[in-house]
């Protein structure tokens, strides 16, 4: 809300994120730096109120270490939510469990105030409701009012980690059963990073956790895992909303695709020029490549939040704020002209980036990241009547979805975004243990482990920002993923490719050795203990959870929406992919599957059910439904 650091910027290489300037899953350390990241998405449902929501929260803190891996004393405390009012005897929910309890839901909080996850993850409280569990949402250590103590804090920012976290709710779990004096199955929940987190925290701590549902968690995405056909997986996925596998059409797909050679052929004359800006409803006029630059922008963010219902889910987080996106915003941006025969013919091999658009008296050829053609000679009138100022146009009202989001713009600018870090060799030879980092065998050395001498913090303490842990978890583990470095490459929407043609895994995302940390940024804020060196291909922290070999564990719902960018760095089978079909057995027994919502979005399956929802949504939900069961009842029969 996705993301995976990048969103999280998806910067020049990503995904144009030009909207973007935070670093907030700041889009889940997808792209380069990690310093310039924007988070995966907190999600927001627009409903009438009537759902289950904070309101219904006992809040409760708990003490929990800072560091669960290190000799040190300090603590913080973390808070979280607890609902009980559903929780029932297990045999009155259809468990064959006598003198037991129903389950405990347990929602894996990621980067954002818990509050958030609360009121939309309605799977959970409707669940919660019919099978009778003990519903509860933790907060993500460093958000919300589950921060640290940081000025003083010797290295206050390197105990937020992904481990730290887990480790969080593993305490947390047996401290709220050991008050209850349960012995119930705990299910695990959560969506974008926090699906990660759950995914990971079934596979890392099975004895204490039954199983997880791990929603649009694109634990697939680091470079060593997805291989060169994951770099553009994401883009490839951000056109199904726009064609007729998502609701619109296949037109709107190749019209919106054509238009950013159109544009730079067509601006090779003042007049051309001149059209394309006021077809773009420019506040002034910009070159060519700065149109196609801001026209590309928004389509990663809107196809997150391609749902059947309104929803503020990717506008609150990296947009105006609490201006809802419409329902299928995708479509409704194709409706607004790009639907239509706009006279454009595409011939010659688009899937090698090779081919020739004509509109017209216009004649544009591509080839990968060049454009040649007629528009230096086309008079006025010929330009005036290739329907160029229509297909321009209909790609402004198109991106206006996002950009105009308020109804308050009347004329669009840009933003430009930036990347860069500086590659240095490091010796990644082995290290001793160290603290902030958890025990791993085999594992290449921790990050945090090579980091500035200690010293305190001088950031003053006080509330932080939305999505303030996730800057620090992508730097100190080097959660990088690379899904969404690579576009543009003919299987998308996207032009010009952002790499040379024959491009490789290796040239994409660089040699193995290791960059400049994210340090300097962070120790300008007062924060020490991030790690001095990053590694873009992510060793340590796919050694920690396996990621060669997550779709060997049991117990656990890998669910992706086919819409949703994210899906391409998604769990599936040998041979499976976000297209479906809808289940995928990933384990010999099983007990874990990967599950596809064909027309959802960024983990559709978590929200409130609603009349409006795709068949298939109702249809992952029912099985999502049944697993849990299916794991509850193997809890309690070991008992």
């Amino acid at each position: 809300s996705y993301s995976f650091c990048t969103l999280l910027g998806r910067a020049t290489q990503g995904m144009l994120r030009v909207a973007l300037g935070t670093c907030l899953l700041a889009q889940l350390c997808l792209g380069f730096d990690p310093r310039q990241g924007v988070g995966m998405g907190r999600w927001s449902q627009v409903h009438d109120g009537s759902n289950p929501s904070t309101v219904n929260c006992t809040w409760k803190y708990f003490t929990q270490k800072l560091d669960h891996f290190g000799p040190g004393n300090e603590t913080y405390q973390e808070r979280y939510c607890i609902y009980d009012k559903y929780w029932a005897k297990a045999e009155d929910k259809g468990f064959r469990a006598p003198g037991e309890m129903a389950p405990i839901f347990f929602y894996t909080g990621n980067e954002s105030p818990v509050e958030v996850y609360i009121n939309n993850t309605g799977l959970m409280w409707q669940l919660g409701e019919k099978m009778g569990a003990l519903i509860v949402f933790a907060e993500h250590r460093y958000e919300g009012e589950s921060v640290p103590v940081l000025h003083g804090t010797v290295d206050c920012i390197s105990y937020c980690t992904t481990s730290q976290a887990l480790a969080d709710y593993v305490e947390l779990v047996k401290y709220i059963k050991t008050q209850y004096a349960t012995t119930a199955p705990v299910i695990a929940f959560g969506g974008s990073y926090g699906g990660m987190l759950a995914g990971w925290m079934r596979i890392k701590y099975p004895d204490v956790i039954a199983g997880s549902i791990a929603a649009s968690a694109p634990v697939n995405g680091f470079p060593s895992i997805g291989g060169k056909a994951g770099l553009s997986a994401s883009a490839e996925a951000v056109g199904r909303g726009m064609s007729k596998f998502g609701g619109a059409t296949d037109t709107c797909f190749t019209n919106l695709r054509s238009t950013w050679p159109v544009l730079e052929e067509v601006a090779k004359t003042p007049y051309g020029l001149q059209v394309i800006n006021e077809a773009a409803r420019r506040c002034s006029q910009a070159p060519a490549s700065a149109i196609s630059q801001w026209g590309q922008g928004p389509w990663f963010d809107m196809a997150e939040g391609d749902f059947p219902f309104p929803s503020t889910y990717i506008t609150f987080s990296v947009g105006p704020g609490y201006y809802p996106l419409p329902a299928w915003p995708m479509r409704v941006a194709c409706s607004n002209g790009l639907n239509s025969d706009m006279g454009v013919k595409v011939t010659g091999n688009v899937s090698d980036v090779d081919y020739t658009i004509t509109m017209g008296a216009l004649v544009v050829n591509v080839n990968w990241d060049q454009v040649s053609g007629n528009g230096a000679t086309l008079t006025k009138e010929q330009i005036d009547a290739s329907g160029v100022f229509d297909l321009v146009r209909a790609m402004a009202d198109a991106a206006g979805v996002w950009y105009n989001v308020t109804g308050k713009e009347k004329c669009y600018g840009e933003a430009v975004p930036k990347d860069g870090r500086e590659a240095v060799t490091v010796d990644a030879g082995g290290v001793e243990a160290c603290t902030s980092c958890p025990e791993c065998e085999n594992c290449p050395p921790c990050p945090l482990c090579e980091r500035q001498p200690p010293k305190a913090c001088t950031k003053v303490d006080g509330p932080v920002s939305n999505t303030f842990a996730w800057g620090p978890v992508c730097c100190n583990e080097d959660l990088y993923l690379a899904n969404t470095d690579v576009q543009g490459v003919g299987n998308d929407i996207f032009w010009p490719p952002n790499v040379g043609k024959g491009y490789t895994l290796e040239s994409v995302v660089g040699p193995h050795t290791q960059t400049v940390g994210c340090y300097p940024d962070f120790d300008a804020q007062g924060l020490f203990g991030t790690p001095k060196y990053s590694d873009r291909w992510a060793n340590w922290i796919t050694s920690y959870y396996d990621s060669a070999n997550v779709d060997k564990y049991t117990n656990i719902v890998w669910s992706n929406g086919a819409l949703d960018p994210w899906s391409g760095a998604g769990v599936y089978p040998p041979g499976g992919s976000a297209l479906g079909p809808m289940v995928q057995n990933l384990t010999s027994d099983g007990s874990s599957v990967a599950l596809v919502i064909d027309l959802g979005g960024h983990h559709l399956d978590l929200f409130f059910s609603t009349p409006q929802d795709p068949p298939s949504a109702t249809q992952v939900r029912a099985i999502e439904e049944q697993k849990i069961r299916d794991w509850a009842q193997q809890h309690y029969d070991s008992l």
